[in-house]
């Protein structure tokens, strides 16, 4: 836990455990976050205790969908979820934040949590987590951070081996909680999700209890996991992420990470270049784009309802073929083709052979699906 926390700039004398994967990791800082700022026992009476008054969270429009489920499974309701809006570059507008804050408090709800993200699901971006921790500071709220794909990159914040990443990962620090998945970008087999925590004791506190039955003797456990955190029976995932790290080292994850990050990059200028295709978005390891036929002219509405059609069935086939595995985003309902590298194994060779079965299926397609004259 103390090697995963220096690599992402957090404090090593945090609190934390292993998990399953990323969305355990977001509900564990999710409760902790819940017992410390709610303003009664709210372990002992819930969300109608004494003094209760109705929770709030807040979180950019492109989170990851792990809020809903926390907020549904721990009995604060999806309406409780207030979406902020973001910018051009999909990061979490901190004006629209401070204006919802101050809505809510003078409406009488309780804002306790504002979450930013250390790698979008669709773009790689990464929110303004130095402003949000300052937000979270001023207003006396937990910060937390999904960081399950993007927060490893902070590494690269002074390993950089030649990438430029965003300055913004340096916020990470400041967070009272972040979830990190080492199954995704420090290449561990599943199950091994993460979640750090500044103050240990706020995990005790959370999830601490002591039935007559459990009671084991000091000097047979130096920490019992159970404490600190929902899982009583747990795996021994520690394992495989502690093997990985003695082989690999910070300097060997510094050049992995440094290398999906090229790849990606360098698939972008491909994507950019290509005649039948359209570069979107680029961040981290991912990148975005669409095939696009060269005699049809993008904007208007026919044309995108086509071409949203046309990429997702280019992506079905895609993926059925075995060729490549892609996956898709979507971005301000418009339908892409993502690719994230998350595999130290990806080579340049297979970037570049990308843009060539891409085109030659989404040809296909197109002379498959297109309606008739359609052209502009």
């Amino acid at each position: 836990m103390r090697w995963i926390a220096e690599m992402i700039g957090y404090p090593p004398d945090c609190g934390g455990l292993l998990v399953s994967g990323g969305t355990m990791g977001n509900f564990v800082g999710f409760l902790a976050a819940r017992k410390a700022k709610a303003t009664w026992d709210i372990r002992t009476a819930g969300l109608m205790g004494v003094g209760a008054r109705r929770l709030r969270v807040y979180t950019s429009s492109e989170t990851h969908t792990w809020i809903h489920e926390a907020a549904d499974m721990f009995g604060l309701g999806t309406d409780t979820i207030r979406w902020i809006p973001v910018d051009e570059q999909l990061r979490m507008d901190t004006t629209a934040l401070k204006n919802q804050i101050q809505e809510d408090v003078e409406a009488g709800d309780r804002p306790f949590l504002v979450i930013g993200t250390a790698g979008k699901v669709s773009t790689g971006a990464v929110d303004p987590l130095p402003e949000i921790a300052a937000i979270c500071r001023e207003n006396h709220l937990w910060f937390h951070v999904d960081g399950a794909y993007g927060a490893f990159a902070a590494l690269l914040l002074h390993e950089h081996k030649g990438v430029e990443v965003s300055t913004d990962l340096s916020g990470i620090g400041l967070a009272d909680s972040v979830a990190v998945d080492p199954h995704k970008w420090l290449y561990a087999p599943l199950e091994a999700g993460c979640i750090l925590v500044r103050n240990h004791e706020a995990l005790r506190e959370t999830f601490n209890y002591h039935p007559p039955y459990y009671h084991f003797a000091e000097e047979l456990s130096s920490i019992d996991y159970y404490e600190y955190g929902p899982q009583y029976s747990r795996g021994f995932r520690a394992l495989k992420v502690w093997l990985a790290l003695r082989q690999v080292g910070r300097e060997g994850y510094a050049e992995m990470l440094s290398d999906d990050i090229l790849l990606a990059q360098e698939l972008f200028r491909l994507a950019d270049a290509h005649q039948e295709l359209q570069a979107f978005t680029q961040g981290l390891s991912t990148t975005t784009f669409r095939y696009f036929p060269p005699d049809l002219y993008p904007g208007s509405e026919h044309v995108e309802r086509y071409l949203n059609q046309l990429n997702t069935e280019l992506l079905n086939r895609l993926q059925k073929s075995g060729e490549a595995l892609l996956s898709n985003a979507v971005i301000r309902e418009t339908f892409l083709l993502r690719a994230c590298v998350v595999n130290f194994r990806t080579s340049l060779e297979d970037i570049e052979a990308l843009p060539g079965i891409i085109t030659c299926i989404g040809r296909e397609v197109d002379a498959d699906l297109r309606p008739l004259g359609l052209n502009n």
